[in-house]
């Protein structure tokens, strides 16, 4: 009898579905376990937007209080990211994000604990160093768990991420808050319920392949940009740091606005305006694939200063319907512009700061929210001092003068050749 001869099986054949070797299944879900992450904790912080209306009709505070207590998460946010972005660099992201994971988790136990504003302002002074923690670590992470290496589409999803949970963070909060029982404490513990997949994801989280440590240095120290990046990186964060200013006016003073301008009382009316500007950022970031980034920036920063005009128009026409069609414009430029600048920041660091990542972004967050923070505190006293309808037009005309100026710094030769990769 003739031996039975078997052919080699070729290498792919045993890659089959569902019976890939671990190492070429996990690290897409790792991936995706971090973006997860993200989102809840950003849904978690812009929750409070929703229910601002709750508070006040319960604690008795002013305009400018609602807008500081918008605000001091921003004010927490800062040194935390001067902390933890470059302390990532140095111990690895997991501890970090699970640090954030559990002020999350705090701050969301004062707040649905809260029977005084002191409360809320500790609350959201918790959730500021949750966001601050997650922000620079986790795009971070995402950057060194992405499958093939590509920093566009890390980008894409570190933008994505968090404008989806500020999107989803005061719809949620707004509809168990007006439809559901205990609506200052049934949002916080779903969340605090959704977060626990995030929890499982970051204890599985491995270190990445061929990632290294930087050593030495003090525990805390301003982020530091590399020189060559430098241009790049101012470039692409000042128009996102002026899209988080024309968010911060819909996600504080906008929902106040609408109760006082039509009254309306109903919490999803102000809490789904901010959730359409958040909800069209992600729209919008997820159909630019193979738009040059900096193309994508200067058509939203053209699509904002549209935007707050139209702010302004609304403030003397009193229109619902056309406040919705300035948030879709306001959201639209929102999603260009951030995602466009977290491209360019992305790649620089990928092409040439790569040990610096973790620094380099949490000096783009930093900017970028304090461009969320600091307008909505000036808008709350604008309000407090001059009245509701002074105070929308001068923030829209100093906004709207912002997205010329970055239109204009990003429209030179100098811009587009700065960028070290066309990415």
């Amino acid at each position: 009898m003739r031996p039975t001869l078997t052919r080699p099986r070729p290498a792919s054949d045993h890659v089959v579905r569902g019976t890939e070797p671990p190492a070429r299944r996990w690290p897409a879900r790792h991936f995706h376990g971090i973006g997860y992450v993200l989102t809840i904790l950003l849904l978690g912080t812009n929750m409070p937007t929703a229910l601002y209306g709750v508070y006040r009709s319960e604690f008795g505070f002013s305009p400018v209080t609602q807008t500081a207590i918008f605000a001091v998460y921003a004010a927490a946010l800062v040194p935390t990211l001067f902390l933890f972005g470059p302390l990532s660099d140095r111990i690895g992201r997991r501890p970090i994000l699970m640090a954030a994971l559990l002020a999350g988790v705090v701050g969301a136990a004062v707040l649905a604990a809260a029977h005084s504003t002191a409360w809320l302002f500790a609350g959201r002074i918790l959730q500021g160093i949750s966001v601050g923690a997650c922000s620079a670590a986790g795009t971070a992470a995402l950057l060194e768990h992405v499958p093939a290496r590509n920093p566009v589409r890390a980008a894409r999803a570190a933008t994505a991420s968090t404008a989806l949970g500020a999107a989803l963070g005061p719809l949620f909060a707004g509809a168990v808050a007006e439809y559901l029982p205990y609506p200052t404490v049934l949002p916080y513990a779903l969340f605090a319920v959704a977060l626990l997949p995030g929890v499982v994801a970051m204890i599985l989280l491995p270190k990445p392949t061929g990632a290294t440590r930087t050593t030495g240095g003090r525990l805390i120290e301003l982020p530091r940009i590399p020189r060559d990046i430098r241009r790049v990186f101012l470039l692409a964060t000042f128009p996102s740091a002026v899209a988080w200013a024309a968010v911060g006016l819909f996600q504080s003073v906008v929902p106040s606005w609408i109760s006082e301008m039509l009254g309306v009382s109903n919490l999803l009316i102000g809490a789904g305006t901010a959730a359409l500007v958040m909800s069209c950022s992600v729209v919008t970031q997820l159909s630019m694939r193979g738009l040059d980034p900096v193309v994508a920036q200067r058509i939203g920063l053209g699509s904002m200063f549209a935007g707050m005009v139209g702010v302004f128009v609304v403030d003397r026409v009193r229109s619902l319907p056309l406040l919705f069609v300035v948030a879709v414009a306001v959201g639209v430029g929102h999603g260009f512009a951030f995602a466009g600048g977290m491209q360019r920041v992305g790649t620089a660091i990928a092409t040439r700061a790569r040990d610096a990542g973790g620094a380099v972004l949490a000096a783009f967050f930093t900017l970028t929210y304090v461009g969320t923070g600091v307008p909505a505190v000036a808008a709350g006293l604008l309000m407090t001092y001059q009245g509701t309808s002074a105070a929308i037009a001068e923030f829209a005309a100093a906004t709207a003068l912002a997205c010329l100026i970055a239109l204009v710094l990003n429209t030179t030769r100098r811009a587009r050749t700065s960028d070290i990769v066309r990415e």
